[in-house]
């Protein structure tokens, strides 16, 4: 979908300022099937990666550079790429600004929930219809510097979403392609969506909460009444 028409009227006022924005991530996610793309689709969007040094591509912290250009496994218990199968299939997208690979994400209007936002996405972008099943990270991106200038920064919710309906499709502009991925051969992308895709996977039902590259610790509840 377009830029959002709140954004457009802030930066009337901002210009190319600094705006602090809510994000959500949907990654989105089913049990293994045979369709998903797997290793030597992974090896293939490798070689395909330099598309996000263009000029479309939005500028992430410091540098556009990904931290590793191979294919690589979110299943923590993984050894590599020895097998072709997983357990899970994640939902990706392949963006139309820079050509990588990534899990649905955009923009919390504002008064809509975060939970809400990331189910519409997830529609708009795949035409793949989802149901939330737990919030998996809270994490705070570095300054993104989109093409036009504009400087932004965003609190990033992540939510654990399964399968419901529907063949993965290209549904705006914002995406190329939509294609289910095997969990334990994914294409390279950026660290962000990394590691919304490990917490999701993440047995652990804790939500991961992330500042920069610093796990804030988590403490589980406790069982019975505090002394």
């Amino acid at each position: 979908m377009p830029t959002p028409e709140f954004i457009l009227r802030l930066r009337e006022k901002i210009g190319h300022d600094p705006l602090w924005l809510i994000g959500c991530t949907a990654v989105v996610v089913r049990p293994h099937r045979p369709d998903a793309l797997g290793r030597e689709d992974a090896l293939a969007a490798a070689a395909q990666s330099s598309s996000m040094r263009a000029a479309s591509a939005p500028m992430v912290g410091s540098n556009r550079s990904l931290v590793d250009l191979e294919p690589w496994s979110a299943v923590e218990s993984g050894a590599g790429f020895e097998s072709d199968t997983g357990s899970e299939d994640v939902l990706l997208v392949r963006r139309s600004d820079d050509g990588l690979w990534a899990p649905v994400t955009g923009i919390v209007d504002p008064g809509e929930h975060p939970a809400v936002a990331a189910v519409r996405e997830a529609f708009e972008e795949t035409l793949v219809e989802c149901e939330i099943e737990r919030m998996a990270q809270v994490h705070v991106t570095a300054p993104v510097t989109h093409p036009n200038g504009d400087i932004a920064q965003y609190t990033g919710l992540v939510f654990r979403c399964g399968y419901v309906a529907g063949t993965p499709g290209a549904g705006d502009d914002e995406a190329a392609d939509a294609r289910w991925w095997q969990a334990s051969a994914l294409p390279p992308m950026r660290e962000v969506h990394r590691g919304a895709i490990r917490a999701a996977l993440r047995a652990d039902p804790l939500c991961e909460l992330l500042d920069g590259d610093r796990v804030i610790p988590v403490s589980g509840p406790t069982s019975g009444p505090a002394a």
